[in-house]
C-alpha cells in the first residue's frame, strides 16, 4: 500500500495546489516550475475531479505561459463541457424542486447542491448525484413526479432511494441525514422540520450554516475513516469556512464538535484548507495526513476503504477479540445479519432470509452493477500488511478518531 509521495510527487501536488488557489482566490497563476510536466499535472485534476479548476488556470496561465497547442486546445473543450453538465444539472434540479414546491412537498437539497455556489463559478464543483432530504409519507408523489419529469426509480435501501435521468442526472432522495444505526444519528434527527424554507420557494428548505457545517464535516469524516478524502473536500472546506466563517456561531459549533468527536479533525482540516488555498500561500511539504489526502482521488482509495472495513469487520462486538484473517476474508464474501440488513432490510425482520440477500447482493454486483474485479478484489483483501494497518490507525489518532 502505497503511503508516501516521492520528491517529484510532491512538487507537482505542491504546483497544482497553487492553481487551485489561483482560481478559488481570483489571482493569476504561479508560473510552472523548470520541468514542469502540465500533463501529469492535468492527470492530477482528473483523478481529483476538479478538471475544470484546472482548465481555468491554464487559460489564465496560457497569457503568459507558453501552453502547447494540444493542451490549451484541451482545456477549452473541457471547460465548455463542465459548464455544459452544469447548466443542464441546474435546469433539471430546479425543475424538480418547482414540482416539489407545486406538490407542496418539503425538501431538503444537502451537499453539492449548496456547496457548488460557494465556489467563484459553480461549474467548478463537479458533483456526481444530488441529495436531497425528505418526509418517508411523501415518496409516492415523489416517484410520481420522478416519472413524470423523466426518471427511473433504480432502487432503495432503508435510508435512500435512487433516481437516474439519462445521460447525467442522478439523485439520491434521503428519508433521514445519518442511518438509524450511526452513533451520531439522534444529533441531526428531524432536521427537515427544524430547517427553514429558502428564499423564492415554498417548500424547499435550507439548515442553518452552523449544521449544515457539521453535516459536511460529518460526511467527510466518514470518508476519511474509511477510504480517504481527497483534495476536493480540502477545497470544500476553505471555500465554506472563506466564505461563512464570521457568520458562524463558534460556540456552538464548539460544544457539537466536542460530543461528535470531531474537533481536532475540524481543526486539521481547516488548517490544512488555509496552508494549501489562502491567497499567496506556497506549500513547501507535506505531513502525514496531508499526503495520506494527496494520494486518496476524490473520495477515498478502494485498497484503503477495502482493508480498513476488513479490520472493523475482525473484531467481534462481543469479546474483542479478532478474527483470523481467513475467516474474515470468508465474512467480507457473506457479511453478517447487521451489515446486509443495511441494504435489504427484509434480513431484519425475517433472519432465516440471510443467504437469499447474499445471493441478492451478488446478482445485482455481478449481472446489474457489474462492478466485480476478482483479482482486484482478492488482493486487496489480502495483500495488505500488519504495517498497513498500523499506519492507518496512526493516521485516524492524527486527527482525533478512536481505532479500537
Amino acid at each position: 500500500m502505497k503511503k508516501h509521495l516521492n520528491d517529484a510527487q510532491k512538487k507537482e501536488y505542491a504546483y497544482y495546489l497553487t492553481l487551485v488557489s489561483s482560481v478559488l482566490n481570483g489571482t493569476e497563476p504561479q508560473l510552472p516550475y523548470e520541468n514542469c510536466n502540465l500533463d501529469h499535472i492535468r492527470q492530477i485534476s482528473n483523478d481529483t475531479r476538479m478538471d475544470a479548476i484546472f482548465d481555468e488556470a491554464v487559460l489564465m496561465l496560457s497569457k503568459k505561459y507558453s501552453v502547447s497547442d494540444k493542451l490549451l486546445s484541451y482545456v477549452k473543450n473541457n471547460l465548455n463541457h463542465w459548464i455544459y453538465i452544469d447548466t443542464m444539472m441546474k435546469y433539471e434540479i430546479e425543475s424538480l424542486l418547482k414540482c416539489f414546491d407545486e406538490g407542496k412537498i418539503y425538501n431538503l437539497p444537502m451537499k453539492g447542491y449548496f456547496l457548488k455556489e460557494d465556489y467563484p463559478n459553480s461549474f467548478e464543483r463537479s458533483i456526481s448525484d444530488y441529495d436531497i432530504l425528505f418526509d418517508i409519507n411523501d415518496i409516492d408523489r415523489i416517484k410520481n413526479i420522478f416519472k413524470q419529469n423523466g426518471y427511473k426509480f433504480l432502487q432503495n435501501d432503508d435510508q435512500q432511494y435512487h433516481f437516474v435521468k439519462a445521460p447525467f442526472m442522478y439523485i439520491e432522495m434521503h428519508r433521514s441525514l445519518l442511518k438509524k444505526n450511526d452513533k451520531n444519528y439522534s444529533l441531526l434527527e428531524n432536521q427537515l422540520e427544524k430547517a427553514k424554507v429558502r428564499d423564492g420557494y415554498s417548500y424547499s428548505k435550507e439548515m442553518t450554516l452552523e449544521d449544515y457545517y457539521i453535516y459536511m464535516l460529518l460526511h467527510s469524516a466518514k470518508h476519511f475513516s474509511q477510504g480517504g478524502i481527497g483534495i476536493r473536500m480540502i477545497a470544500d472546506e476553505y471555500v465554506f469556512y472563506k466564505k461563512y466563517s464570521d457568520q458562524l456561531n463558534q460556540k456552538y459549533l464548539s460544544e457539537q464538535f466536542e460530543k461528535l468527536g470531531i474537533t481536532l479533525f475540524e481543526k486539521k482540516l481547516r488548517d490544512i484548507s488555509l496552508k494549501w488555498f489562502s491567497k499567496g500561500s506556497e506549500v513547501k511539504d507535506f505531513d502525514d495526513v496531508e499526503e495520506y489526502i494527496l494520494l486518496s482521488m476524490t473520495l477515498g482509495r478502494l485498497d484503503v476503504a477495502v482493508m480498513s472495513e476488513m479490520e472493523r469487520q475482525r473484531v467481534n462486538t462481543k469479546t474483542g477479540r479478532k478474527k483470523s484473517r481467513f475467516a474474515n476474508f470468508i465474512s467480507s464474501l457473506f457479511p453478517n445479519k447487521s451489515y446486509m440488513a443495511n441494504n435489504y432490510s427484509f434480513v431484519e425482520k425475517m433472519p432465516i432470509l440471510l443467504p437469499y440477500s447474499w445471493a441478492c447482493m451478488w446478482c445485482r454486483r455481478i449481472f446489474i452493477d457489474r462492478n466485480i474485479d476478482i483479482k482486484k478484489g482478492f488482493n486487496n483483501r489480502t495483500s495488505y500488511t500488519d504495517d498497513d494497518v498500523s499506519y492507518f490507525n496512526y493516521i485516524q489518532t492524527e486527527v482525533g478518531f478512536d481505532v479500537k
